[in-house]
């Protein structure tokens, strides 16, 4: 009977999925990622042969939406660890690449 309540109490502490808890930190990052697809959305009307900034700034924002989410905010610290197939609870400080 305690082995049960014990269990129970682990599956409970423990998040069903990935976002489970970070729900103002994930609408935070909706928002920014959406605004920057509508700012995206918007200097595409300025784009046109003879001005290259909106184009820059386009390939500034998509580098952006890609490398905000994997990047900072994905698995990018833990990577090396999970293609060599260890799987660790706590997230190391360093991806652990030796030169």
């Amino acid at each position: 009977m305690s082995h049960e309540a014990s269990a129970r109490s682990d599956a409970e502490s423990s998040p069903a999925h990935a976002g489970k808890g970070h729900l103002v930190g994930n609408i935070l990052v909706f928002v920014i990622m959406f605004g920057m697809f509508l700012l995206g959305m918007y200097l595409l009307t300025w784009l046109s042969l003879d001005t290259v900034w909106p184009m820059a700034a386009l390939v500034v924002l998509a580098f952006l939406a890609f490398f905000i989410p994997q990047g900072i905010l994905g698995r990018a610290d833990t990577g090396y660890d999970l293609a060599e197939g260890n799987r660790t609870p706590e997230k190391k400080a360093s991806a652990g690449v030796d030169s």
